[in-house]
Order: structure tokens, then C-alpha cells, then sequence
């Protein structure tokens, strides 16, 4: 059985002027990220977030498998082939940072790939540049009607199908509500005399208010977002318009912010209609980020009444309901936030049970912080949650094909200690250089262990000394115990008993069950010139 390398036992070996140098837990590793789940067509991209999902689908024409499929489809009137509903990465920027471009500046042409304009994918596919994800089907799970598509359709049938399925209520200023098999969105306009279509498929207000926003001319955006508001429909770009607008009155307009006119804003784009049959976008577990505009409105809601912002109330309830509409919306990382704020009672009655079923649902749709959270219950059990190592392995194991480091840390102390596996140092020492190698302080103060031990790996005290300084620098105690070790000692590099009293004092304050009588032990031996020099040093950090 291998050694149990986060056990407390060093300080005992400390004071007696030995060093059995001990780890903590390890991490993932850095192999390059997977790279996001992408929807291709001809090998290429999707077209980017902020374009209508009809764009999607009439990219997706282009395809002969698509259109086949949705000809085949059609004439069975079942569940046609998937179109991906768009994320993206939220914009976040530094609104306190000066403009990249001066305020007053001439406004930005729209690119040719303004929103809702269905010309840029007729075919340019080529030039497309992000994710898309979640199906678009009638609200009744069935192909939407009114758009027959023939089994032999060209690509013209199936994006004009696209585009029927996809009009919006052109008699109301904001689709609040779902006709029949037809979506909110919109590709473009479907006859001569659909003016309100027409504005809507030619719009420039929404990508122009984005390039002011990211040239971080923020009032000025505010008003292209306004616009963009006023015409274009939820669902169809007007949800976009709607979180920008939340955001900017949030906090990006200086001493003209007004958060509450921005919560207002925040939650019509977090209301906005939806249907978990043709609205829940595809989950990337890779880039869990990705978010549509309901869901990021949702998170923003959730964070704002959690802690409270420049004159909103704190309101933990009100918080667990907008984390909960980010996961009805489709925001799967909203799980793991209410999951732990059950399992640490945060504002709420502790309740791990609760928390488990929370994880247990990001977890199933590939989640690894949800998987991790999961096994971590499981593995011990909890109040409500009965222990299930053998079942806490399999999640950690689902978790580590991601690289998540505490999954990587969990399966290499499973194989080191033999716990519910066979105990294999070989495998532990790999599982422990991933995670160090993807930045895990604990697993790097494992493998000064190993290094130091000289333990399936050539005994080397400077290599040791670097991986324990590696992993105490990221806040690991247990590096930092075993780094004081080594410079007490001179091992593996010069002997510094002040730095050395410096790293037990901060391990102390971790917590760490050595680290107060070792620093008592180590006074002790001190001059009053080190002992200044230590509080001064101490200081500084």
C-alpha cells in the first residue's frame, strides 16, 4: 500500500531534526484544453452567437445530409435533425478602463454579418467564427408545420423553410409569447409587404452597439442597445439588447450607473419566453462559461442579490431564484452554484442532500466541477447523503477525462493508498504529474515528495525543494511545511531559517496541524536579528 502523503505526521519529525516530507492534494493536469464543441459544416464554424438561429439553420442547409434529413423528416412529421441554438462568452470588460476608442469617435460600420441578416451564410460559411448549440424544432417536439420540406428539397427548400419557421409576430412590437411550431427568432423576411420582417433581417442597431461596447464607449453603446431594444423581438436579438442594456446601468456608466434600472433590464432578458424543447442550448462541459442572453442575465440576477450591489438589498432567496432560472434556461453550471450554496448553508438551512440532487443533475450532463462536488458527498456520505465510495470513484473518474484537477488528486490518492482499487505507485505518479503540470499546488507538493523519498522516481533534494516551493507559493500548507523543512535543514538549496519561519507562520493560519509547534520549535532556535528579519519579512507577503 502506497504512503498516505497528506498526513500530518512531519512536525513530530520536524522537532525531532528529521524530515519526512509529506504531500497534500494534487490537481489536473495541462494537457491542452479540448477545444469546444463546435457544430461544422464543411469543417467549418457556425455562425457567430449574436446571429438568429434561422442563420443557423439556413447555414445548415448548405449541408445535403442536413436538408435530407429535414426532407425525410417533414414528410414523417417526427423530430427533424437538431439545430443548435448559439452561446457565447459574456462580455466582461473593465468598465473603469479608459476607451480603446475615443468617445465622439465615427460610429462603426456594421459588419457584413449584421444580425439577422441572412445573406452572410447563403454562402459564406467559410468566414463563420463560433459555437453554436440547442435544437430548434416545433414547441410540440414535432418538425414546425407551415414549412413543408420534401425529402428531395434543395438547400433554397430548407432555408426557406428556415425562414418561415423561424418569423416572428410581426404585429406585436415584442414577441412575448410563442405562436404555434414557431419559434421567436427570425431569418429574414419572407415576402415584399413584411416591412416589420425586413427591419428586423436588415438590422445594424445590435452589432453596432457591440463594437461600441467592446471599443468600451460604453454610454454610446447604450444607446444602439436601446434601439436594438425597441426592435427586435425577445429571442430574436431584442434578449441580447436587453442584458447589455442591464449590464451598462449595472455598473458601466460611471456615476450615471443606476443598478436598479439595470435589474429591471436584467430580468426582461432573463424572462424572456422560452421553451426547454427548442431553446435549451447545447452544454459544452469544456468551456462551461458559454451562456445564451436569458441564462447570463439569470447568473448576473443570482450574484446581485447574493451579496447585494450599490443599493440593491442582499436577498438570498431571491438569488436562489434566479440561479434556478439560469438552470431552467439551460445554464448548466447554475446547479453546482445552488448545489453549494445547499451544502455549505450558505443563506440557507444546510441541507448536503439537497446539494447532491443539485450536483447529480449538472454532473449527468458532463459537468466536472458537479461531478467532483458529487463524489466528494458520496465518498464520505453526508447528512442525507449515505456513503457510496465505489460510486464517488466512477464520477471522479468521469470528471478526470477533463483534466479537472481535485478528480485527478482523488484517483491518484485512490491508486497510492489502494483505496476501493488496487493500490499502484506507478499510476499514482502519473496521475499526480498531470495535475501538477496543470498547476495543482497539492500535486506538486506530492511530487517533491516523491523526489525527496526517491520513491519510483531517482532521489534528487533540488528537485524536491522546487516542486514543494512550487506548491507552497499557490497556497498549498502542506508545501509550505515541507519547503520550511528543507531550509531549516540547507536541503536542496541554501538554508534560510527566516523564510522557513515565514512559511510555517502562513501554514498555521491554513491550519495546518504541524505547523504551530514547529514554528514554536523553530523560535527557539532563532537569534533576535532572525526573528526581526522574520516579522519583517512577514510583512511584506
Amino acid at each position: 500500500m502506497g504512503m498516505d502523503r497528506t498526513s500530518g505526521g512531519l512536525a513530530a519529525m520536524l522537532l525531532a531534526g528529521s524530515f519526512l516530507l509529506l504531500a497534500a492534494p494534487a490537481a489536473a493536469q495541462t494537457e491542452p484544453q479540448k477545444k469546444q464543441d463546435e457544430l461544422v459544416v464543411r469543417g467549418q464554424r457556425m455562425p457567430a452567437a449574436e446571429a438568429p438561429r434561422s442563420a443557423t439553420c439556413e447555414a445548415l442547409a448548405r449541408n445535403p445530409y442536413f436538408a435530407a434529413l429535414s426532407g425525410f423528416a417533414a414528410d414523417k412529421d417526427v423530430l427533424g435533425p437538431t439545430v443548435y441554438l448559439p452561446t457565447r462568452l459574456p462580455r466582461n470588460p473593465d468598465y473603469s478602463a479608459p476607451p480603446l476608442v475615443p468617445p465622439g469617435a465615427p460610429i462603426p460600420k456594421a459588419p457584413k454579418s449584421r444580425f439577422g441578416t441572412a445573406l452572410l451564410y447563403s454562402g459564406v460559411i467559410d468566414a463563420a467564427g463560433t459555437t453554436s448549440d440547442v435544437a430548434s424544432t416545433g414547441d410540440d417536439g414535432s418538425a414546425a408545420s407551415g414549412s413543408p420540406v420534401a425529402a428531395n428539397a434543395s438547400a433554397d427548400d430548407v432555408a426557406a423553410a428556415c425562414r418561415a419557421r423561424y418569423q416572428p409576430n410581426a404585429g406585436s412590437p415584442e414577441v412575448t409569447s410563442r405562436p404555434v411550431n414557431i419559434p421567436v427568432e427570425f431569418a429574414g423576411p419572407t415576402s415584399k409587404t413584411d416591412t416589420r420582417a425586413s427591419r428586423i433581417a436588415h438590422d445594424d442597431t445590435l452589432p453596432i452597439a457591440l463594437q461600441l461596447f467592446d471599443q468600451r464607449r460604453f454610454a454610446e453603446s447604450l444607446v444602439w442597445f436601446k434601439r436594438a431594444a425597441s426592435k427586435l423581438p425577445l429571442g430574436a436579438g431584442g434578449d441580447e439588447a436587453a442584458l447589455y442594456i442591464g449590464k451598462l446601468y449595472l455598473m458601466g456608466l460611471g456615476d450615471r450607473s443606476d443598478p436598479a434600472e439595470g435589474v429591471r433590464w436584467l430580468e426582461k432578458a432573463a424572462t424572456a419566453r422560452f421553451s426547454p424543447i427548442t431553446d435549451t442550448p447545447m452544454f459544452n462541459p469544456d468551456v462551461p462559461e458559454l451562456n445564451t442572453a436569458s441564462g447570463e442575465a439569470s447568473v448576473i440576477l443570482g450574484n446581485v442579490y447574493r451579496t447585494g450591489f450599490k443599493g440593491i438589498a442582499k436577498d438570498p432567496e431571491a438569488s436562489r431564484k434566479w440561479f434556478a432560472r439560469a438552470l431552467a434556461v439551460g445554464h448548466v453550471p447554475a446547479a453546482k452554484m445552488l448545489g453549494d450554496l445547499y451544502r455549505d448553508g450558505v443563506d440557507v438551512a444546510r441541507d448536503p442532500a439537497k446539494a447532491a440532487s443539485y450536483y447529480r443533475q449538472a454532473a449527468k450532463l458532463d459537468l466536472p466541477a458537479a461531478q467532483v462536488a458529487l463524489a466528494q458527498l458520496l465518498e464520505t456520505g453526508d447528512t442525507g447523503v449515505k456513503a457510496a465510495p465505489k460510486e464517488a470513484l466512477a464520477w471522479y473518474r468521469a470528471a478526470a477525462r477533463h483534466e479537472n484537477p481535485d478528480a485527478l488528486y482523488a484517483l491518484a490518492r485512490a491508486y497510492d493508498l489502494g483505496q476501493d482499487v488496487p493500490a499502484n505507485l506507478d499510476e499514482a505518479l502519473g496521475l499526480y504529474k498531470r495535475a501538477a503540470l496543470a498547476g495543482s499546488a497539492g500535486a506538486m507538493t506530492a511530487l517533491g515528495t516523491y523526489f525527496y523519498e526517491g520513491k519510483q522516481v531517482a532521489k534528487d533534494a533540488a528537485a524536491a525543494r522546487r516542486w514543494f516551493e512550487q506548491g507552497a507559493k499557490r497556497g498549498d500548507a502542506d508545501g509550505m511545511v515541507d519547503l520550511a523543512a528543507m531550509q531549516i535543514q540547507g536541503q536542496g538549496g541554501d538554508k534560510d531559517v527566516v523564510q522557513a519561519w515565514v512559511w510555517l507562520k502562513r501554514a498555521a493560519t491554513l491550519r495546518h496541524q504541524a505547523a504551530p509547534d514547529a514554528v514554536a520549535a523553530l523560535e527557539r532556535r532563532m537569534t533576535p536579528a532572525e526573528r526581526a528579519a522574520a516579522l519583517g519579512a512577514l510583512g511584506t507577503r
